[in-house]
């Protein structure tokens, strides 16, 4: 990435958030915009540092494995133009993400055109900037060999976690055994050029280990590809990164670089993951209002009380209802002054009687006008929101530290000289404050 690139992304970048003081808290931002209000629109509250902080402890925990943003968990500007900054790669899925990474300067050779079924305008589009895609069945390699024959292609084969929220096998990547050679001879004889394989075990995936076994049968695959003349330089470990505030990288990246030391240990090789979770969820705290009460009565008895927020399924939770995601609901009011505990359902505001997100929640009684905070809510949650009904998609307020905002302006300076950028960031005692002050919220009146 050109110098200038980077002046004008950090230029935006810093126009778009919100500075603040070093030790201002998360705690305190909730409670500005709670004051500031009421709002309308949900309020997606996204602390950069937080993303800038989990980039670095990316690169500290897993340094041979560069970073390819997944852009389709979280495109919100300031998130996008951060990991650019930092020299991350991204993974994009469609034409209008590969232009939206290019028009910001990312070099063709820092992204993965990662959909395996891909239309045609988008592969002449990665055919005049020269990326890289994947395949992983027939009738994808004849199209490339059609519209990209010179493309460099990774081989997508499934491994599945089996403790993940999403398969996404079912869909794609094929079988690592028989239909991996099939498919390597075929692209041979179609003279395409395959440089590595990818795979993806699925979103969420909190069993780390199932990594140690998805590279290890890269390898078999590998030696395949050698015998018949492919010589792979390219793994990609894709995606499945959990991203709450009480996760983090370290137990995924002792099973990753444990399996390419035994079984990759040339470090000649290009070596990068898709996380989108990982950077993006932890970073954003929805804040929710009140708008709506009602009682769920069994004759005189109240069984338990529906709250209708101004967000549901089609504003921040369609993972919580269609992807088995557990938000955690946080009353921002003090305990003294709410009702008594009682089971509760979450409606959104829509006329849709689907729209609720949230049942037999245990949560002390509130008013019309209080305010509910949903913490880790960054990832797959406004990319998945319309206007339905009219209403308004959620309101991204992007908050930066000083001290952070100081450090990215000395990253626009390196010329995106990765190693450079690294080096500043693992040093960085300003990001390992931030590391340490990760809150998890609860709520205290401001003195």
């Amino acid at each position: 990435m050109r110098n200038e690139n980077t002046q004008q992304i950090v230029k935006n970048l810093l126009s778009r958030v919100q500075c603040l003081e070093d030790d201002t808290s998360l705690r305190h931002i909730i409670h500005r915009v709670v004051a500031s209000g009421p709002h309308d629109e949900p309020i997606h509250v996204l602390d950069v540092d937080t993303v800038v902080y989990r980039y670095t402890e990316w690169i500290r925990q897993m340094p041979r494995v560069k970073l390819y943003y997944a852009i389709k968990s979280n495109d919100a500007d300031a998130i996008v133009e951060t990991i650019a900054l930092l020299g991350g790669g991204f993974d994009c899925a469609s034409q209008a993400e590969l232009e939206r990474v290019l028009n910001l300067g990312v070099p063709p050779a820092s992204i993965i055109y990662a959909q395996p079924s891909k239309s045609v305008p988008s592969l002449q589009l990665s055919r005049a900037r020269g990326i890289r895609t994947v395949f992983d069945n027939e009738f994808e390699l004849e199209k490339i060999a059609q519209h990209h024959p010179d493309a460099e292609l990774l081989l997508r084969y499934r491994y599945d976690s089996t403790n993940s929220k999403v398969n996404l096998g079912t869909k794609f990547g094929c079988d690592v055994g028989e239909e991996a050679r099939q498919l390597l001879d075929r692209a041979r004889e179609l003279s395409l050029n395959v440089v590595g394989w990818c795979f993806n075990v699925g979103s969420m995936s909190y069993d780390a280990e199932v990594f140690y076994g998805a590279i290890r049968a890269g390898r078999a695959i590998t030696d395949y590809a050698a015998s018949i003349g492919f010589q792979f330089r390219v793994l990609d470990i894709g995606g499945g990164f959990v991203g709450n505030k009480d996760d983090n990288i370290a137990r995924y990246a002792y099973h990753i670089n444990r399996a390419l030391n035994e079984f990759f240990p040339d470090e000649s090789l290009e070596v990068f993951a898709e996380p989108g979770r990982y950077l993006c969820a932890a970073g954003v705290t929805n804040v929710a209002r009140v708008q709506g009460k009602r009682y769920f009565r069994s004759g005189p008895k109240i069984e338990s009380v529906g709250y209708y927020l101004n967000d549901g399924i089609y504003g921040t939770f369609y993972s919580t209802k269609y992807r088995g995601l557990e938000s955690k609901v946080l009353v921002w009011k003090s305990p003294s002054e709410c009702g008594p505990e009682r089971s509760s359902k979450l409606f959104g505001p829509t006329c849709d009687g689907n729209d609720w997100f949230m049942a037999n929640v245990q949560l002390p009684e509130l008013d019309i006008g209080d305010t509910l905070v949903f913490e880790s809510e960054g990832a797959y949650s406004s990319v998945h929101s319309c206007r339905f009904n009219g209403f308004p998609l959620p309101k991204v307020l992007a908050y930066l530290r000083s001290s952070t905002g100081e450090l990215l302006k000395q990253v626009s300076n390196l010329h995106a000289d990765s190693s450079l950028i690294n080096a500043l960031l693992l040093n960085s005692e300003h990001l390992k404050l931030i590391g340490n002050k990760l809150e998890v919220l609860s709520f205290e009146r401001e003195q």
